[in-house]
């Protein structure tokens, strides 16, 4: 019949089944069951229009998966992060709140770094100054000349940039120096200086019975990094601001090798494959800063497990999302 719209016939038999409302309850049940035996013969999803969903199958976190981020996590604290100046048992971590101050760069291009360096900080728990007049205690410093920034900070405030065994020398395009602190069991806080440049030889005793006790704990007290504006040319503001944010959280092993695992560590070296020269934090990196802000602050010398199995753990959660 002209003007008529021609229904499938699973719709026609769900029309059909409105109109049965109105009966009594014994006759509706039968006829739903009549209905639905009829449409799965037909083929017909039991809701018109609506397709069936498909589960998907969730990822399976298998045993040579562990092994392999067992690998990579390890590899990462032992190369990537940099022990106390005065204890290879301790490694160094944000305990006051962070403040970044990045100079150089225009003021729109420095507040993003900013604010991208304190919202890691506060996705991996690090402790973070929520007031934008806070007193900087992360100096991000573009420069033309490095060598020359370097000099001139290491004259008016040397205690930034010769803390530990660090050099007054520009090694790589874009480099951190870092002052810190280390405490006693007795909560007697000093400036974090190897003996051997010190001049002293102090003995520390274990706050308790315990030999795996070091007696003593680190802390970031400040830090200093120098780019030289050359090699920020290509650059986009997110790379530069998430390479930031893992220089700045973390003390750096700085040494210019290519790491074999995706890292935005690998990001300023020229020789590292593409694969894993991420443009952003990677799940590692992420897995690296949290394993590090979650572990206990006790003196011990058991803390490089620690962090060892708290990355590995943190990979394992992320596995298998984007």
């Amino acid at each position: 019949m002209k003007g008529t719209v021609a229904l499938p016939f699973s719709c026609l038999i769900w029309q059909a089944a409105k109109q049965c409302l109105g009966w009594p309850k014994h006759k509706r049940a039968a006829m739903n069951k009549s209905l639905s035996f009829l449409l799965l013969l037909l083929g017909a999803p039991l809701i018109p229009g609506a397709a069936l969903a498909q589960a998907a199958s969730p990822a399976v976190y298998s045993s040579t998966q562990r092994d392999q981020d067992e690998t990579t996590s390890r590899h990462m604290v032992e190369t990537v992060l940099k022990t106390s100046y005065t204890d290879n048992e301790q490694y160094v971590r944000w305990k006051q709140a962070i403040c970044p101050h990045v100079s150089g760069l225009a003021p729109a291009a420095a507040l993003v770094i900013e604010r991208r360096v304190r919202a890691v900080a506060t996705q991996v728990g690090a402790p973070v100054d929520p007031s934008t007049a806070c007193v900087p205690n992360i100096s991000i410093i573009a420069t033309t000349d490095p060598q020359a920034s370097l000099l001139s900070i290491a004259k008016t405030s040397p205690y930034l940039v010769l803390g530990g065994d660090q050099q007054s020398t520009v090694r790589y395009p874009v480099q951190a120096w870092y002052a810190t602190w280390k405490t006693n069991y007795k909560g007697v806080k000093t400036i974090d200086i190897p003996d051997r440049i010190s001049g002293t030889t102090q003995t520390y005793t274990p706050s308790n019975l315990s030999r795996l006790g070091t007696g003593r704990k680190p802390e970031m007290a400040t830090v200093t990094v120098l780019a030289d504006t050359k090699a920020l040319i290509g650059m986009t503001l997110g790379e530069l601001a998430d390479y930031m944010a893992l220089l700045t959280l973390t003390q750096t092993a700085q040494y210019g090798a290519c790491q074999p695992v995706e890292t935005i560590a690998n990001l300023m070296v020229p020789a590292c494959p593409a694969a894993n020269k991420p443009h952003k934090l990677s799940h590692a990196d992420i897995a690296l800063l949290t394993a590090l802000y979650e572990v206990a602050d006790e003196q011990e010398q058991l803390q490089k497990s620690r962090i060892i199995g708290g990355m590995r753990r943190s990979l394992e959660k992320q596995f298998g999302k984007d």
